[in-house]
């Protein structure tokens, strides 16, 4: 037993370190530590996550939209039909950065218990009907778009925000 707890204060003592040198390593790197303070205001996004997603994504850099991130993860919603006469039931793709999408979906689970409007968009799926990994496949990926939103506007994320009115001319 003892042998056991000496092997836990070293794991432990571990992640310690490396939790220390990912800070350090962000923090000392311009053109990451502002993504990782604007995704890590973000519910679900701690150290890990956003540390995760910024080297996947290569800080954001990559994709343009919210819908090519999602598909780059590989959580866009992939019908399954064939014609006018086959319509199965829809899937998430599994074709893009299964890091990515592992840190969505585990990002997801932590929100899944937050009492803000994205613990409530959860919520509301399961109670419309959806089973629970659809509800959290779809969170990860509302993240994910949430994600790159607040890092492109350079705006802290906020409960309050309401997206202004597009003016159709």
């Amino acid at each position: 037993m003892a042998l056991l707890k000496t092997r836990l204060a070293l794991l432990k003592q571990q992640i310690l370190e490396l939790e220390t040198a990912i800070r350090s390593l962000i923090h000392a790197n311009d053109a990451l530590r502002e993504p990782f303070d604007l995704l890590t205001s973000i519910p679900g996004f701690g150290l890990i996550t956003a540390a995760s997603v910024l080297a996947e994504t290569n800080g954001f850099a990559v994709l343009e939209t919210g819908k090519q991130r999602a598909a780059h993860a590989g959580i866009a919603p992939a019908p399954f039909q064939s014609g006018t006469s086959v319509h199965g039931r829809g899937r998430i793709s599994k074709t893009g950065n299964a890091h990515l999408r592992r840190s969505a979906y585990l990002a997801a689970l932590s929100v899944t218990r937050n009492k803000g409007h994205l613990g409530d968009f959860y919520r509301r799926l399961r109670a419309n009907g959806k089973p629970p990994k659809v509800a959290l496949i779809a969170l990860g990926h509302k993240l994910l778009r949430t994600g790159l939103a607040v890092v492109r506007s350079g705006q802290p994320f906020s409960e309050t925000y309401v997206k202004p009115a597009s003016h159709q001319v």
